[in-house]
């Protein structure tokens, strides 16, 4: 009996494992990371690798310090690597992507017990600490092609110049297929919706998450543009650009600060979507994809507490 394991409820038994849906979501974020070194060269390639590294050097050091097991064969450590890659600009220097895997390991996952526990998107997390701390390196870009009209990202003219700019400098092309300035992994909606659906197809990720999000952002943004002021920008515009499809697909679908529920999913990616837009037309920062997913994560206790009524209560 000295052997005995007691751990809580639900004691499922399933072929899944941690390694195997990570191994998962960083095949689904091949497609953007691989056209991201395709636009942006040996810049993005070194970011790619950097992240990688170091959050892995960064879990070591943390579990090593705290007496815990090592879990880097999970590739928690591996995908939030990537991932946080992705939402880096391509000029980003060495030892700010440093800092940034430094508080995503710490905050994002070790400080809770590690991956399971953390309330909130370690990659969110340190791309807000670094946004905040090195605003002028977060938006340093590389215009895709040469003579390009611009070096502000999409977003940024809708933002600083108005929506008209928008379609003079960016095609609805080019911004699905993400020959723009950007974030790294972002900037291609096309390579995302292809990772997106790989995982939706293999289950890892529930389709109410970002059907519910994007459905948000959609509805929100018509809504505004109906009413007649064109300058908040067409649903097709909020749709494809500024991280609408990684934030869909990648970050809104986090599984542990996501709810459970059927219901707390729709709710959850519904008013982010919601949220997303909001902040891009009325609010200060830029990115309102990244924040609004940040914010919703405080109310995931919450709406796990939103459940279908149990069978035989009346």
């Amino acid at each position: 009996m000295s052997n005995l394991i007691v751990s809580p409820v639900p004691h499922i038994h399933s072929k899944n494992s941690v390694k195997a849906i990570m191994g998962d979501y960083i095949l689904a974020l091949i497609p953007a990371a691989l056209f991201s070194v395709y636009l942006f060269k040996f810049a993005a390639l070194k970011i790619i690798i950097i992240s990688i590294l170091s959050s892995v050097g960064w879990e070591v050091f943390f579990r090593k310090i705290t007496n815990r097991d090592s879990t880097i064969d999970d590739l928690t450590a591996v995908y939030y690597g990537l991932l946080f890659a992705m939402v880096l600009p391509p000029t980003l220097p060495w030892w700010t992507i440093l800092i940034g895997t430094f508080f995503m390991i710490l905050l994002g996952k070790e400080v809770y017990g590690g991956f399971g526990a953390n309330p909130f998107n370690g990659a969110l997390i340190s791309w807000v600490i670094l946004k905040i701390s090195f605003p002028s390196y977060m938006e340093k870009w590389i215009v895709p092609i040469k003579d390009f009209p611009t070096d502000l990202t999409p977003l940024q003219v809708f933002k600083i110049q108005g929506i008209e700019f928008v379609h003079n400098y960016f095609s609805y092309k080019q911004m699905f297929l993400g020959i723009v300035p950007g974030f790294m992994g972002q900037v291609s909606a096309l390579a995302l919706l292809i990772g997106g659906i790989y995982l939706i197809a293999k289950k890892r990720v529930n389709w109410r998450l970002p059907v519910s999000f994007l459905l948000g952002v959609f509805l929100t943004s018509f809504l505004l543009w109906a009413l007649g002021s064109t300058k908040f920008g067409d649903p097709i515009f909020h749709l494809i650009c500024g991280g609408t499809f990684i934030a869909a697909f990648f970050l809104i679908t986090d599984i542990p600060s996501s709810p459970v529920t059927p219901q707390g999913m729709f709710l959850y990616g519904f008013l982010g979507g919601m949220l997303t837009v909001i902040i891009r037309v009325f609010g200060h920062w830029t990115f309102g994809s990244y924040y609004a997913i940040l914010i919703m994560s405080l109310f995931t206790p919450f709406l796990d507490k939103i459940v279908p009524q149990p069978y035989g209560r009346y």
